[in-house]
């Protein structure tokens, strides 16, 4: 009797075994990739592909962080890992040219790049060039949505130009829209501007649009990356930052105070390329940002929704600018009220209230779009 029960025993520590790694998430490589290179500089992308059956070819999410133009790296977002390589998708994050070495249209001409190396690239790396999506952060959503309306032949760059830069879909996350009425939308909001969770309060501060330990480190937060993060008073993040100044991180991308030169501002606005064969547009804004005004992102909605095109907007209670930078977001403070506008291809737009994790939303719309 003593060896049928030890033998039962090492049975359901096997099947318990097996059963775990049944359910552990699949392996992933990284691979860190030179796509370009200019003035000297190599351009670089971070790969994050999970294990596949052979033949399969993987749809790509190209990553573009967030710093204000001027700061970040390809490592400036949340765990790739998770989001959402482990869920079958090549994640690629890419690094492209700061200001103020760089000015508009330069780091769109590296984003457009970078789609077409990967394009060009794509049976080296098992990827699926005709399902590739765009996912962009504060000044990456601007980039994303810039690179994924503005016609063929606009900011292309130079390589690769067999290949095209066009994509299957755009998550814009709190991007700037029109930098002339930043402004005045930010005095507009102030009074409504509203308090982060306190969970959210409570947990360790964003440094660069990072996570760091340590609530000492809050005081270091600075305008270069992760514009707004870990700054501020009692949850309502401090004072708004100006955009008309001279050293605004809009004024330094188009080489001097946007109010000066509304026809650079113009060009390198996303809300100037809006078109009715627009790609599948996701806008994600949290209501107590006060880096850039939630305005932002209502006017893009409404240019591309009285284009006819397929656009949702999420305004999401409670949340700060860089969120998506925060990997445990949802498990620490989620599932967030949002306001929702829906406009599909050809409308009517409907309206409704969820509640909802902002990586569930994310996971969703990329999985409607490329699977």
């Amino acid at each position: 009797m003593r060896y049928v029960w030890l033998t039962r025993i090492l049975v359901a520590l096997v099947g318990a075994g097996t059963l775990a790694a049944e359910q552990a998430p699949p392996p992933i490589e990284l691979k860190t990739l030179t796509y370009a290179v200019r003035d000297g500089q190599e351009l670089v992308l971070d790969l994050y592909t999970p294990a596949t059956p052979p033949g399969t070819r993987l749809p790509v999410i190209v990553f573009l962080h967030g710093g204000g133009w001027a700061g970040g790296t390809r490592t400036t977002g949340p765990d790739f890992r998770r989001f959402f390589a482990g869920d079958g998708f090549a994640m690629v994050s890419i690094e492209y040219r700061l200001t103020p070495a760089i000015t508009f249209p330069a780091n769109v001409e590296d984003v457009k790049t970078a789609v077409r190396w990967l394009r060009a690239n794509a049976g080296a790396h098992r990827l699926d060039s005709d399902r590739i999506c765009l996912w962009g952060t504060s000044a990456g959503g601007h980039l994303a949505s810039v690179a994924g309306l503005a016609p063929k032949g606009t900011f292309e760059g130079t390589d690769n130009m067999d290949q095209s830069s066009a994509v299957r879909c755009v998550l814009d996350a709190y991007g700037p829209t029109d930098f002339l009425v930043m402004d005045a939308q930010t005095e507009q909001e102030r009074p409504t501007l509203q308090a982060q969770p306190p969970a959210l309060l409570a947990a360790p501060p964003m440094v660069g649009g990072v996570v760091v330990d340590g609530r000492a480190a809050g005081a270091a937060a600075a305008p270069g990356g992760g514009r707004g993060a870990g700054r501020g008073g009692p949850g309502r993040g401090g004072v708004p930052q100006p955009h008309d100044a001279a050293t605004s991180p809009e004024s330094r991308l188009v080489g001097a105070p946007v109010q000066t030169v509304p026809e650079r501002v113009r060009a390198a606005n996303p809300i100037t390329y809006v078109r009715a064969d627009a790609p599948p547009f996701l806008i994600m804004h949290g209501l107590a940002d006060n880096s850039v005004p939630h305005g932002q992102s209502v006017l893009l909605y409404d240019a591309l929704k009285n284009a006819g095109t397929a656009v949702t907007l999420r305004l999401i209670d409670g949340l700060p600018h860089t969120f998506f930078n925060r990997s445990d977001l949802d498990m620490l403070a989620g599932p967030f009220r949002m306001t929702v506008r829906e406009h599909p291809r050809g409308g009517p737009e409907r309206m409704a209230e969820d509640r909802a994790g902002v990586f569930e939303v994310a996971r969703d719309f990329f999985r409607t779009h490329l699977r």
